[in-house]
């Protein structure tokens, strides 16, 4: 049987119901002072709701961003991420958005496909980071990889226009395709319009690397 870390389970709890007890929450704070990660992160999700329900407390953007930085230093990397947004944004602590994009640079290098996305779209764009689309296309290639809809439509744009990446309408089919999969609208439109500069044989082209590529990373 597979076991999970109680911090899991007390997380769901605390966060998603009104049901969470003064003693779960002080396990929770219990195993984050103990120096466990996951219940450190968790614990800084659990500051960091909007609404905390079950207990009538507002969120406390500055104990979410205490927890998440120890979490994040002992290199758990969604809380890498989460820690960057953090910075990046300014809630509950100074702005500070070339910190906030290291945190979130450590995070996409760790492999974690959201921080992979939103590195991608700065290099993308220039944005906190010197514009390079070859990084672009390779993290967002590296996210779409594991799944994530909004890299693989990026990576669709990138050859419709043919910015980062050899302009190829049968490329960009492909990439909106597969993200369509996901109930990603904006890629179905794009396929609608898309297939206005297309004929018959490279629609058909298109679908087939898809269909190739959605067997090849969902075989097993």
């Amino acid at each position: 049987m597979v076991r999970f870390p109680i911090s899991i389970f007390l997380f769901i709890n605390l966060c998603l119901s009104s049901l969470a007890t003064a003693d779960e929450i002080s396990e929770l704070r219990s195993a984050a002072k103990s120096g466990d990660a996951d219940a450190q992160y968790n614990l800084g999700r659990f500051y960091g709701n909007k609404q905390r329900r079950g207990k009538g407390k507002a969120r406390d953007d500055r104990n979410a961003v205490l927890w998440y930085t120890k979490a994040a230093e002992q290199g758990l990397a969604i809380a890498q991420f989460d820690l960057g947004r953090m910075y990046v944004v300014g809630n509950g602590i100074t702005r500070d958005v070339e910190f906030g994009v290291s945190w979130q640079l450590k995070a996409a290098q760790q492999g974690l496909a959201i921080a992979q996305f939103a590195i991608g779209k700065r290099y993308f764009s220039g944005t906190g980071l010197t514009k390079d689309y070859p990084q672009a296309f390779d993290l967002f290639l590296k996210a779409a990889e594991q799944g994530l809809p909004d890299a693989q439509s990026q990576l669709g744009v990138m050859h419709f226009r043919g910015e980062g990446a050899p302009e190829d309408n049968v490329q960009a089919h492909k990439w909106f395709n597969i993200a369509a999969t996901s109930d990603d609208e904006s890629a179905k439109r794009l396929i609608s319009v898309l297939e206005q500069a297309m004929d018959a044989e490279q629609i058909e082209e298109a679908k087939a690397l898809a269909r190739e590529w959605l067997a090849a990373h969902t075989a097993g």
